[in-house]
This record gives structure tokens, C-alpha cells and sequence, in this order.
């Protein structure tokens, strides 16, 4: 009887069963994988109830700071299937963390398929061989390097995944990627948060109209994402308090999607951190002020900071959700393309078009 036994085999039915109950899994070869694929191998200091959680559970910390995680089941299940790997493909990791992931990739390209792996602690990447030798995955090649040159011994690859945060891309995967190849990964593209973005690789760039929401801790290396500045201005603002403007959103089209489809396609978005005692907001800024829909039990008020400009962001906000709700976009079929930075073409303005630059790539969002 294998480590775990038939109690590992159950709860890990269990776990396969609510993912499939939560929409979170869909696609049956996935499904077959989880079935096949038992976490508690890579998770072996774990109890069982614990590994089986749709949880993420953290395994390394540095300084009191956690470093690597097996991601939550769902998110995976989520990123599986966006990846789309098939029979026979190459496949590369960004982010080897337990082999977990890698095990699930390798029972999905089958024999004639291969999957490579890299991760930037090489205590990391010894543990990840010896689990997923456990779990009888020896033909999953894991190294220790960083991640953000990709891992050219193995290139081209069919499909490439990153399993840690970035707002940015590296060259070097979009070099290494097959034409029509898929890159999925957890792309900040806007703060707070990050969106889980399937790329495709076209002549002349990459193009994404599958956007969903997640979060990973950040890449660590040549693409550690870049830390966030203060904004003076914005903390002035916060200090002298809000007023009521009398406006508010309804609760309902902030999680119908609303929200995201606000901070990916509007120019000024703001989504503070709330310090201890204030109420999570988010909202956009004018000139001199800004307007933010706060959290207030069922309510969402619109309050305004600053001077006369945060009216003028309030109404802004207002128009911003009229439109939004005139059309309702289906937020996951956001157009998300990507080409080097310097090499775009000149954006054309448009309403609910937002163009992003990052030092390696720009990025310009639209409803698909």
C-alpha cells in the first residue's frame, strides 16, 4: 500500500469532486490528472487533511517572509486548463515549487510528451526530484536557475507556464515559445492584484482574450516585479479625509465585474492599501483629486479626496460604471495584447482602451 493509502485516495477524490462542483475544473483529461496525480507525495511532512484543502499551503520562508507555496488546487485547475496542454507537447515551467504542478503537466503530455522545470532555490528544485520520483515521475527534468531567461536546452516549447506573479515579460519565454504556442501566467496588470492571462503567440506578439483573477507570490530573479513607489500625493489626499458626494455603486456589478473590468481598462485607476482601521476602496484619480467607492456594510458610496477634481473623479467613476453596465462585458474575454516595448505601434485612443508600458513589454488592454 502506497504512502497515504486508501484514506490519500479518498480525500483526494473528495478534493477532484469540489473542484469540479465549484466550476473550477472542467476539462476531463484535467480532471483526469488530479485524480491520478496524489498531492501528499509533495506534501510529505503534511497531514492529509491539510494537503487535501483547496488551499495554498506555504512551504519555505525567508526572514519570517514566505517564499514558495503548492498553490491552491483551484487556481491550478484554473491555469491547467487555460494552458491547454495536450499529448505529445513540450512544456515549460517557470517555478517548480513542490513538483506538484509538474506531475499534473507530465500526466498530461503523456510519454511521447516532456515537461521541463526550473526553479531559483536549488534546495527547492532537489526536494521537487525526490517528490516527484515518489509519485513516479522520473522523466520530469528539473533544474535550479532563474527562471527569467526561460530554459533554452529545451526550447521551443508547445506550452509554458509561470507559476509566480510578474508584471512584466521576459523576452526569453516569448523566444523560446512556439508559434501558436500558450503562455500562462499571473500578470499584475493592475495594482493591487494580478490576473491569471493565457497568451498565444502571433506574428509580431503575443495576444491574450482569456483574463481571469489569481495570486502568486512574486517572482523572485531578473524578473522580480518591480516594488511599488510611495505616492505622496495620494497619501495627502487620504490624511484630509473624504466627503460624501451622494453617489454610490451597487454592490452586485462590483462582483458581476465591474471591478476588474474598471482597473484593467481605466487610465488613473486607484486601489489603495488600506491601512489597519480603514475600509477596503478603490476608485480613479483627476487632476487634483480623486474619487473612491469604499466599503460601508451593503452600501458602496462614492466619496470624493482632494480638491474640486475629486467630483470630477466621482463623476468620471459614475459614467465609467454606465457604460459598463450598458454592455456588460464578459470580463474573462478581455483582449490583452503584448509586444516589445519600442517596437508597438502608436496606440489609437479609444474609449475603454488602456495601454500599459513595462520596461520589456507594453501591454494594451480592451474588452474582446
Amino acid at each position: 500500500m502506497p504512502p497515504g493509502g486508501l484514506d490519500a485516495q479518498r480525500r483526494n477524490e473528495q478534493l477532484v469532486e469540489q473542484l469540479e462542483r465549484s466550476g473550477a475544473l472542467h476539462d476531463p483529461a484535467v480532471a483526469t490528472a488530479f485524480r491520478a496525480v496524489l498531492r501528499h507525495h509533495f506534501l510529505p511532512d503534511r497531514r492529509l487533511d491539510e494537503v487535501y484543502e483547496d488551499a495554498a499551503i506555504t512551504t519555505r520562508f525567508e526572514d519570517g517572509v514566505p517564499t514558495s507555496s503548492s498553490s491552491q488546487p483551484a487556481i491550478m485547475a484554473i491555469m491547467l486548463e487555460l494552458l491547454r496542454p495536450l499529448p505529445g507537447h513540450r512544456v515549460l515551467e517557470i517555478g517548480t515549487g513542490t513538483g506538484y504542478n509538474a506531475a499534473l503537466l507530465a500526466h498530461l503530455v503523456g510519454r511521447d510528451g516532456r515537461v521541463a522545470s526550473v526553479d531559483i532555490e536549488p534546495e527547492l528544485a532537489e526536494r521537487a526530484r525526490a517528490h516527484l520520483a515518489a509519485a513516479g515521475f522520473e522523466g520530469v527534468e528539473v533544474t535550479a536557475a532563474d527562471g527569467s531567461g526561460g530554459w533554452p536546452a529545451g526550447a521551443p516549447y508547445d506550452r509554458m507556464i509561470v507559476t509566480a506573479g510578474a508584471d512584466d515579460l521576459s523576452p526569453a519565454w516569448v523566444d523560446q515559445l512556439s508559434p501558436g504556442g500558450r503562455l500562462v501566467l499571473p500578470l499584475a496588470l493592475a495594482a493591487p492584484g494580478q490576473q491569471c492571462v493565457a497568451f498565444v503567440r502571433e506574428d509580431g506578439g503575443l495576444v491574450a482574450t482569456e483574463v481571469t483573477h489569481c495570486g502568486f507570490m512574486p517572482l523572485r530573479g531578473g524578473m522580480s516585479p518591480a516594488a511599488p513607489g510611495s505616492d505622496e500625493e495620494l497619501a495627502q489626499w487620504l490624511a484630509g479625509g473624504g466627503r460624501a458626494t451622494g453617489l454610490s455603486l451597487p454592490v452586485a456589478d462590483l462582483r458581476a465585474g465591474f471591478l476588474l473590468w474598471l482597473s484593467l481598462t481605466a487610465d488613473r485607476y486607484v486601489c489603495p492599501a488600506p491601512a489597519r482601521d480603514e475600509r477596503p476602496a478603490f476608485g480613479l484619480r483627476d487632476g487634483g483629486g480623486m474619487a473612491l467607492v469604499v466599503a460601508d456594510g451593503d452600501e458602496r458610496p462614492i466619496l470624493a479626496y482632494g480638491d474640486g477634481d475629486g467630483d470630477a473623479a466621482a463623476a468620471r467613476l459614475v459614467r465609467a460604471h454606465e457604460t459598463w453596465a450598458s454592455r456588460r462585458p464578459e470580463v474573462g474575454r478581455m483582449r490583452v495584447a503584448a509586444r516589445p516595448t519600442g517596437d508597438e505601434p502608436p496606440p489609437v485612443p479609444a474609449p475603454g482602451v488602456r495601454i500599459l508600458r513595462r520596461p520589456r513589454f507594453t501591454f494594451v488592454v480592451s474588452a474582446a
